[in-house]
């Protein structure tokens, strides 16, 4: 994208994004590490980060970068609330529905609200995003699995199989030779 098409389009839109992220680390900085599989900060750095690079790839890949982050900073809920990685994908359903229920219900008229529409865009790319050597032709899907072998990658996490086929691809379409 050229500097000229930034300035033409002025600010992107991504206010829901950043009070659903400034709610998410209200809720989160607080929490013990005691029983976790990682320590919240992680949790922390790695919601920020994914959001970011899922607003730059979805961006690159004409889908909605304000929904890419809102999945994006979601899509470890579920680790957040059980503590543990181990099915978090899954777990993190239930969590990310309540979260943005409580979301729509708190904003009033400030914000349009996440819809349900986008609210099952969200949930499923959450669900399925751990299966990172299936593939899919959810094009959603895709960029949140994409965005979270990258991020992990770029965090010093050990690629490996899926993730790894992934980072090697991304990096490749954005031009960067990994």
């Amino acid at each position: 994208m050229s500097h000229d098409k930034i300035e033409g389009k002025g600010n992107l839109s991504v206010r829901r994004l950043n009070r659903i992220l400034t709610r998410l680390l209200a809720e989160m900085k607080d929490l013990s590490d005691e029983g976790r599989d990682l320590p919240i900060r992680w949790n922390i750095m790695h919601m920020y980060s994914s959001s970011q690079l899922a607003k730059l790839l979805a961006m690159r890949r004409g889908i909605d970068p304000e929904l890419a982050g809102i999945a994006a900073a979601l899509h470890d809920l579920g680790v957040v609330m059980t503590k543990k990685h181990e099915d978090h994908a899954e777990a993190g359903e239930k969590y990310v529905h309540a979260f943005l229920e409580k979301y729509n219900l708190k904003l009033g008229a400030k914000l349009p609200p996440v819809t349900q529409e986008e609210i099952g865009q969200i949930v499923r790319a959450i669900v399925d995003h751990s299966k990172k050597e299936i593939y899919s032709s959810d094009v959603f899907v895709e960029l949140l699995k994409d965005v979270d072998s990258l991020d992990g990658y770029l965090h010093g996490v050990k690629a490996e199989g899926g993730r790894l086929e992934r980072c090697h691809r991304v990096l490749k379409e954005l031009g960067v030779e990994g």
